[in-house]
């Protein structure tokens, strides 16, 4: 009979070490890191973290009147939330207007309180590029689609839609000599609405 090679000596080696094999839990993921009690502060602390700003209003009407202060109405506007007519053009007959788009609002569907990312979908965004190219980003968000991490997040947001994102934030780049910059790549300012 032949010498082992070093080779199966190698293998013979790993296969006496290799564990038992064990059943797969029933459930894999995560267990909520943030209570219910803390998922609004939590996210709110963390919008603030990202750049951006939460702010708790009672109705759409409160929202209107704080863009109202904040932003100039007057410039390019578009609102994709129901209820909240801010909208001064249409993109399908001022299409050119997008390139000087100074506020764009739409609904969220999923905010993740341990990093502040928003669920955002086609269907609400409309046009692919507008969360993107917007001088100023605001989102409508209920306090009820608030969920403590990702792995909760990923069970509740709907694919089939097609497009979609996680907005977590003003644009933000730290890569030139480790600067941070906001507004390098897209909107400058974040506002998110949360709703009760």
């Amino acid at each position: 009979m032949a010498e082992p090679t070093t080779r199966d000596t190698i293998l013979a080696a790993i296969r006496q070490g290799k564990p038992d094999l064990l059943p797969l839990p029933a459930t894999i993921g995560f267990p909520p890191n943030i209570s219910a009690e803390n998922l609004v502060e939590s996210f709110m602390t963390m919008v603030k973290t990202n750049g951006g700003q939460a702010i708790r209003v009672a109705s759409l009407a409160e929202a209107r009147a704080f863009l109202a202060e904040d932003y100039d109405l007057t410039l390019p506007v578009l609102s994709h939330v129901e209820g909240l007519d801010i909208s001064n053009f249409t993109p399908a007959e001022e299409l050119r207007l997008l390139d000087t788009l100074h506020l764009f609002v739409l609904e969220g569907k999923v905010g993740v309180a341990e990093n502040a990312a928003v669920w955002v979908d086609e269907a609400a965004i409309g046009i692919r590029a507008l969360p993107f190219i917007t001088l100023n980003l605001s989102i409508v968000l209920s306090e009820k689609n608030l969920v403590g991490n990702m792995h909760e997040a990923y069970r509740l947001i709907d694919t089939s839609t097609g497009f979609g994102t996680f907005i977590a934030g003003p644009s933000k780049t730290a890569d030139i000599e480790q600067s941070l910059v906001i507004g390098a790549h897209g909107s400058k300012t974040l506002t998110v609405f949360l709703l009760p």
